[in-house]
């Protein structure tokens, strides 16, 4: 088996499993001295074949680590693109991942980057400094949350240099605050073996089981009146219900665990901001929150919580509806469970306000819904 097909292999596994990738997320890479490839923006791992990779020269990519480019982060974003775009060896159309130079920068044929929910239980919680350091010592580096992009790849590049210096050698497994992990090593099977020591060290100790997650739908005269609403809009909704919805949805200050977004996927994908429904709210009310929050964010909601009772998803097509369930019920287990790790840790306004008006973002989403279509 070539190490092509490897990397194939191994972004399939973890592209198939949803405790590691959903909607979506996460790339992978393998890189020799002077080629790298590395999944394409918008392409889902799952089924991923060797036409999903782009290939790059590795020669190419480091006039990026060596670049002096715009203090404006929109210009200097476009300069990093062009930049990046010119190392491509084979243009087909396919954009490299934006994490392609983070790939690029890290010692290891084979990179896999994801964001499990346990490992984001943990990146998205309060106590994370202190946790990652008393579990696993020197063997991980634990990056802040930065936003996405060339100022990432500066911090990693000087963590990275750092974490050399001190251990005479190049760090394996590499956290992001509010956003996941990387694991570099020179074989698939060291990946692996990485990512169950990885599991075994956050599950060190802690009860991190979850509520049932039995779905089952919900219907009321409110969940009626929305789904009346959005079929004259054209849009699909989808009402459902499990025990770990009602966790959630049972007081007040739950629902507030649940109401900002932990990472950039969720931005993505169910946007920012929700609709929360009070109890005793008619279903004639209906029409007139929902344009509120429309008229307020400049957006439909993707997402209503019904306080006491279950969770509307609303989006376009059947597909799309499907993603905005997986990334919401996702928040709502890293929530549950970042409270063994000193409770929830939300992205700030400014982070999420970066995200939601990124380019590279809004070309991922839109890749992402035209294959859903």
């Amino acid at each position: 088996m070539s190490r092509l097909d490897k990397l194939i292999e191994v972004s399939r596994f973890y592209g198939d499993n949803p405790e590691y990738v959903i909607a979506g997320g996460g790339n992978t890479s393998f890189k020799n001295s002077e080629t790298l490839w590395i999944k394409a923006s918008g392409i889902p791992l799952a089924g991923i074949s060797e036409d999903g990779f782009v290939s790059l020269s590795r020669k190419g990519l480091l006039q990026i680590e060596k670049g002096s480019f715009s203090e404006d982060p929109v210009l200097r974003e476009e300069q990093v693109k062009e930049l990046m775009q010119k190392a491509v060896l084979a243009p087909g159309g396919l954009r490299p991942s934006v994490e392609t130079s983070l790939h690029n920068l890290i010692d290891h044929a084979y990179v896999v980057h994801t964001h499990p929910t346990l490992v984001n239980a943990l990146m998205c919680a309060n106590e994370v400094e202190k946790e990652v350091a008393e579990r696993f010592k020197d063997g991980a580096i634990l990056v802040e949350y930065t936003d996405p992009g060339y100022i990432l790849f500066k911090k990693l590049q000087e963590r990275i240099a750092v974490y050399k210096a001190e251990h005479g050698r190049s760090p394996q497994v590499i956290f992001l605050q509010n956003h996941g992990v990387f694991v570099g090593a020179g074989s698939v099977e060291d990946i692996h073996a990485l990512y169950a020591d990885i599991d075994r060290k956050i599950r060190e100790g802690k009860d991190l089981s979850l509520p049932s997650l039995e779905i089952s739908s919900y219907r009321t005269e409110v969940t009626e009146s929305i789904a009346a609403y959005c079929a004259s809009r054209s849009l699909l909704s989808s009402s459902v219900q499990a025990a770990l919805i009602r966790h959630f949805t049972s007081s007040k200050t739950r629902m507030k665990l649940i109401s900002r977004p932990f990472s950039p996927d969720i931005i993505v994908y169910c946007k920012s901001s929700y609709l929360f429904l009070e109890q005793g709210v008619q279903a004639g009310d209906i029409q007139e929150k929902i344009e509120t929050f429309e008229s307020t964010y400049g957006y439909y909601p993707k997402v209503i919580v019904h306080e006491g009772g279950g969770l509307t998803l609303v989006e376009e097509n059947e597909k799309s509806l499907s993603i905005v369930r997986e990334v919401y019920l996702d928040l709502m287990k890293i929530s549950y469970l970042s409270e063994q790790f000193g409770g929830p840790h939300f992205m700030s306004p400014e982070q999420i306000s970066f995200i939601d008006n990124w380019e590279v973002e809004h070309y991922r989403r839109r890749v992402a819904k035209n294959k859903a279509q």
